[in-house]
């Protein structure tokens, strides 16, 4: 369990830099089409904070995948259950999302329509290159 840990953190901390460009990226998208004419200190610091945290949990999450004994389906749904709950509880504290049923309710069928079919195109393609490397092995091994 401590090689995981420390995975989480490595893949982790190398996430987490990304977070406050991403943020520095949709602020200035937000100001350029009149969204957002200005931030406070308050909100810029919450923002940077927050999206830091953010993509550090994000960037760790996927070691569940490194688990052996968890199946791939029980290794999924824990790591969409996690990102789920970083996404909505980082939006909902920053303000980002509206705390109301229907806010809560849209965003959350968008994240796993789209966490699903991300994670198809994911699968497919290692699935792919699985099948593709087990054929060059078979033609070598003869």
């Amino acid at each position: 369990m401590r090689p995981l840990v420390k995975a989480f953190f490595q893949k982790g901390l190398m996430a987490a830099g990304g977070g406050p460009v991403i943020l520095a990226i949709v602020y200035y998208f937000l100001e350029k089409y009149g969204v957002v004419a200005s931030l406070s200190v308050g909100e810029a610091v919450r923002g940077i904070l927050t999206v830091t945290l953010l993509a550090f949990i994000a960037g760790g999450v996927p070691v569940v995948y490194q688990m052996e004994r968890l199946s791939l389906m029980a290794a999924t749904l824990i790591h969409a259950a996690i990102l789920y709950a970083d996404y909505i509880l980082i939006y909902l504290f920053n303000g980002w999302l509206k705390y109301s049923h229907v806010p809560i309710l849209v965003f959350t069928a968008v994240f796993f329509v789209g966490y699903a079919v991300i994670w198809l195109f994911i699968y497919k393609g290692v699935k792919d290159n699985v099948e593709r490397l087990n054929k060059s092995m078979d033609g070598k091994g003869a």
